[in-house]
This record gives structure tokens, C-alpha cells and sequence, in this order.
């Protein structure tokens, strides 16, 4: 397997997907590409909306970074209001120019500027869920503005992600972990509290045996509850 990066992250398809809340196979063909039939029947071939930071032919599966993280979260929620794919493609490839990177959704440039961005990548589109939402402002206002909202950000682009949303207790963060769910002061997987849940039986119990508050340990378990209910829908 493809060694990780540091401060780059690693997951799986079905992890990053699981952390999205979205299909994993979808997840693949957005940063895989694909090919489907016209409706002439003639086989076409979708490009991948961008490029994973790890190199799908030289890992063993599909694997994504941090930075593949963050698009794909803010892909799928723009998906999750029925915005097509081709005019998210449009995008993409529009923002790309603007900002110089292959993946410009998790920039520092579109979260600072990012409303101005927008409303540029999507100049002369008619899709109408854009219209529905009072047009392009209201689309960044209430479908790309709260996925950026958790993030941190660096020169670079975005640098962690903090999981629950209004407490930094949980997080995402490719310098630690490989990028695991981890509870931010103690770096203990949050998929390891839940399993010792199951071993020991109490929230109490977990809290003791790994020396933390057991404010903590509630928290890791609404961050898993919180994933297996965005599989779940």
C-alpha cells in the first residue's frame, strides 16, 4: 500500500465516504472518473472532478487525503441539493483557474473569498436549484458556507476539521493519526472509544481507563452515533 504522507492523511473510500456521509462507490467515481452510456448508447467517459493526492495506480485501491476529504464534503452537499453534476464540474474546473489548485473548495483562497469565488465559477449557469435558492448567493449562504464552517485553515488550504459542530473536542486532522476521528487533546481514536464501550460497559468505566473526562468519552460516542446515522440516511 501507498505510503502516507505526512500531514497529508489517509483513508480509505469507504472510510472518507463513511465521514461524509455519502456512497462510497460514488466517492470513487468522482475521483476516479467513469464511463456511462450516452443516450445515443455510444459509451462516454466522465473525467475525475479532480485529482486524488494520492495516485490511484500506484496505491493499492482508491486512496484519499485530507484535502480529498474536504471536496468531497462540500461536493456532496452541493449534490444533497440536487445541483447536477455536470454544473458542479463546470465549477470545479472554473475555480481551479481562479485559485491555481487542483482541488479549490478547501483553500484558504475559498474560504476567505469565498462567496466572491463562487458567485464568479457560476456566472451564466442555469441549473435550477441555483435559481430555487434566490439564486447564487443563497446556494454559498446555505449549502457551501456551513461546510466550511468547522474547518481550520492554513496558508495552504484547510488543516483540520473539527467534527462536532460548535465544540473542538473532536477532530480531523492529517498531522495526527493519519487524519483518524481522534478526541483532539488526547489522541485517542474515537473508533477505539466506542469499542470500549462495548468491552466495558459504562461511559465511566472507558473514561477511567483511558484517564480522560467523561465529557470526552460522551463526546467520541455522538461523533460515531453522529457518522452511522449519515451512513444510515
Amino acid at each position: 500500500m501507498t505510503q502516507a504522507g505526512y500531514g497529508i492523511g489517509i483513508y480509505t473510500a469507504p472510510e472518507a465516504a463513511r465521514m461524509v456521509g455519502m456512497g462510497a462507490q460514488t466517492l470513487r467515481r468522482w475521483v476516479l472518473g467513469y464511463d456511462h452510456k450516452s443516450r445515443e448508447a455510444k459509451l462516454q467517459h466522465e473525467p475525475a472532478l479532480w485529482t486524488p493526492q494520492y495516485d490511484p495506480e500506484a496505491s493499492d485501491g482508491v486512496l484519499l487525503g485530507f484535502r480529498d476529504l474536504i471536496e468531497a464534503r462540500i461536493v456532496n452537499a452541493l449534490r444533497k441539493k440536487r445541483i447536477g453534476l455536470p454544473t458542479i464540474r463546470i465549477c470545479m474546473e472554473r475555480a481551479k483557474e481562479i485559485v491555481g489548485q487542483e482541488r479549490p473548495f478547501s483553500t484558504s483562497d475559498f474560504k476567505t473569498d469565498g462567496k466572491n469565488i463562487f458567485l464568479q465559477i457560476t456566472r451564466d449557469l442555469d441549473e435550477p436549484e441555483l435559481i430555487d435558492l434566490k439564486h447564487k448567493q443563497g446556494v454559498f449562504r446555505r449549502v457551501v458556507e456551513p461546510s466550511l464552517a468547522d474547518l481550520d485553515f492554513g496558508p495552504d488550504g484547510a488543516e483540520r476539521w473539527w467534527l462536532l459542530h460548535g465544540r473542538k473536542t473532536i477532530v480531523a486532522d492529517p498531522d495526527r493519526a493519519f487524519g483518524q476521528p481522534i478526541i483532539a487533546d488526547h489522541g485517542i481514536a474515537t473508533a477505539t472509544i466506542a469499542q470500549a464501550l462495548k468491552a466495558e460497559g459504562s461511559i465511566e468505566k472507558v473514561a477511567r481507563l483511558y484517564e480522560i473526562r467523561p465529557r470526552l468519552v460522551k463526546d467520541a460516542l455522538a461523533y460515531e452515533a453522529q457518522i452511522a446515522h449519515l451512513k444510515a440516511a
